[in-house]
């Protein structure tokens, strides 16, 4: 059965001035909250990262989308890095972790990842926090603290590895 869970956002905005002198905004916001022009963006940067340039034909959006915090930087107007975070069985999961082309190489997959954690911390009440990580990025995770656990698999055509940090 699926589970029902209210996140109260009172802050769901923070504004960061990058060294470029522009304003880069993260965003966190449940998906009754996401803007039509937002929910577009994400689910275009979403299809783009992992259907159209990663080769993987799947239905990428799904149910969770639904019941997680959506989590995201934008700069004028232009989503940069995104990943939702959901309830699991018995932990936190997130997912959809990614950098837009533009985005990449400067720091925030770090930033978006600090981010996550901070909300998980705040709004998320399981002291574990377990990701299905893409086998290539394991190192990335185990900066901040994720263990592997188990064997590599296949999820939707991709080599994943199981990841848990424990809070």
């Amino acid at each position: 059965t699926a589970k029902s869970y209210t996140f109260n956002i009172k802050n769901s905005r923070m504004k960061i001035i990058n060294l470029g002198g522009c304003v880069m905004e993260w965003k966190v916001k449940t998906f009754d909250e996401i803007t039509r022009d937002e929910l577009w963006a994400i689910y275009f940067a979403r299809v783009q990262t992992f259907v159209v340039e990663q080769k993987r034909p799947y239905q990428e959006v799904d149910d969770v989308d639904k019941k997680a915090l959506h989590i995201w930087a934008e700069e004028d107007g232009q989503l940069l890095a995104y990943a939702r975070v959901f309830h699991g069985e018995d932990h936190t999961s997130f997912g959809r972790v990614l950098t837009t082309p533009a985005a990449r190489g400067k720091g925030l997959g770090k930033q978006l990842i600090e981010r996550v954690l901070k909300e998980i911390d705040e709004h998320f009440d399981h002291p574990r926090v377990e990701i299905d990580s893409q086998d290539d990025k394991e190192a990335f995770y185990a900066k901040f603290g994720f263990k592997s656990v188990g064997d590599v698999y296949e999820f939707h055509q991709t080599p994943h590895i199981k990841m848990i940090l424990n809070k």
